[in-house]
């Protein structure tokens, strides 16, 4: 394990032990009553942390912040985040991971909830068992805290331990939480509230509440986990065909995105023109071009003229899909020119789709830099140098210029998409498997 990870964790637990310490000295504790609400709540966050879902290839995820954080703003004190820290500690020690993962989950799960406990004291807030109206700059304060304060600390060890920058794992993990976030705010006080109002009963009926919303939300996951799947399948059988395009496609929809986040243009859309990408070859399962992609020597001008519809016959298929409607235009033209020069209708300019522009830059860059028999791929430099010399014929010059001036160009090169970050048990098994340093 590398040192600075076991740094790293050692200054996040250091860390977490001086903000309690600083809550049990908080002068507002002698102002909080206990009760069994927050032994409750946290009994149900520990039970959620249990019981995980699976969101995708060996991620999970959970509910379990929201009772425990409606166990701090219920009572906001040293004695219920000492509980949280132990239920916590106490569910880690059940799984079967790595030691350093469940230190680390531990003291970054009491240090998130102890700087949401004092900066809700700090704010003014005080127990919902002594007033349970909505307070809400503590409580919308202290939510955002715990998040913001765990994200943080994930994005740091994922920094480290992949030699990633810090700054970018940040953003592409809160892109996609967001709207969790805002919506984590009113969930953690009607948690508690229910409490409050009904007790027992009211904790039971709003956690099958939220348990109901989670199977809906995994379900929803699972659906678009096996769609997914299946359509790489379909893609990996395309590209059977053809050796030297294995993973053609996988690459070309990375690369895409790479591209469309450079361009600035929104996450829907980087997703769109990325699920566009894997599918922009497709049409070559067509029985037509199964002699001419086995064929060893050169093309004829007729082999070639035949080759040229495999973006209509990709089209087609896609169009098949009634989800997919909105990338037919994409994959039909991904290989137009900006100079009108390309094909299937000549299209030029702007006329053009920007995911199919998009597209044929990563077409075009994923075929310079794969070795191929006769040759070597194109270093990073030389494929700047051939983007550069092709700007405004084969390409968008303002794409063009986007690109070769973005921070984001290096990661066509080193396998970094900047999509959603890997979790802390990916990244300390990788760290574990692999000695050597990841290369940015």
């Amino acid at each position: 394990m590398p040192f600075r990870v076991v740094a790293y964790v050692a200054a996040v637990s250091l860390a977490a032990v001086a903000v309690f310490i600083v809550l049990f000295h908080s002068l507002d504790q002698g102002s909080v009553e206990y009760s069994w609400g927050p032994v409750l709540l946290v009994a149900v966050g520990a039970y959620a942390s249990r019981n995980k879902y699976r969101t995708a290839r060996s991620r999970d995820g959970e509910i379990s912040f929201i009772p425990y954080l409606s166990a701090v703003v219920l009572s906001p004190s040293w004695e219920t985040v000492a509980l949280v820290g132990a239920a916590v500690g106490a569910i880690e020690l059940t799984k079967q991971k790595l030691f350093l993962k469940r230190i680390f989950n531990a003291f970054q799960f009491l240090l998130s909830a102890s700087c949401a406990a004092l900066i809700y004291l700090a704010l003014g807030g005080v127990s919902l068992a002594a007033d349970s109206s909505f307070q809400l700059l503590p409580h919308t304060a202290a939510v955002l805290t715990f998040l913001l304060v765990n994200e943080l600390c994930v994005a740091g060890v994922i920094a480290l331990a992949e030699q990633k920058r810090f700054i970018p794992i940040v953003v592409a993990a809160q892109r996609s939480t967001v709207l969790y976030d805002v919506a984590a705010i009113p969930g953690v006080y009607g948690v508690a509230r229910a409490y409050t109002d009904w007790g027992g009963w009211g904790v039971f009926v709003t956690v099958l509440a939220l348990y109901g919303v989670r199977l809906m939300y995994q379900a929803k996951l699972q659906l678009e986990n096996t769609n997914r799947e299946l359509l790489e399948l379909f893609v990996h059988t395309v590209e059977f065909r053809d050796p030297y395009t294995s993973g053609h496609s996988q690459r070309v929809a990375r690369f895409s995105r790479v591209i469309a986040r450079a361009v600035g243009l929104p996450t829907k859309e980087v997703q769109r023109i990325g699920r566009a990408a894997l599918l922009h070859d497709v049409g070559k399962i067509h029985e037509v071009f199964a002699p001419i992609l086995s064929k060893p020597g050169k093309l004829t001008p007729e082999e070639r003229a035949i080759m040229e519809l495999h973006p209509v016959k990709s089209a087609e298929l896609v169009a098949k899909l009634s989800d997919f409607e909105d990338i037919v235009a994409d994959v039909r033209h991904h290989h137009e020119r900006f100079d009108g020069m390309g094909y299937p209708d000549r299209l030029r300019g702007k006329a053009i789709p920007i995911g199919s522009r998009i597209i044929a830059f990563a077409d075009t860059i994923d075929a310079m830099t794969t070795d191929r028999p006769y040759r070597k791929g194109m270093t990073a430099e030389e494929v700047r140098a051939e983007l550069i010399r092709c700007r405004g014929e084969q390409f968008d010059p303002d794409i063009c210029d986007a690109l070769i001036n973005s921070p984001v160009f290096g990661h066509l090169f080193d396998g970094s998409d900047e999509g959603p970050s890997l979790s802390i048990t990916q990244v300390l098994t990788r760290v574990r498997r692999t000695r050597t340093p990841v290369p940015v």
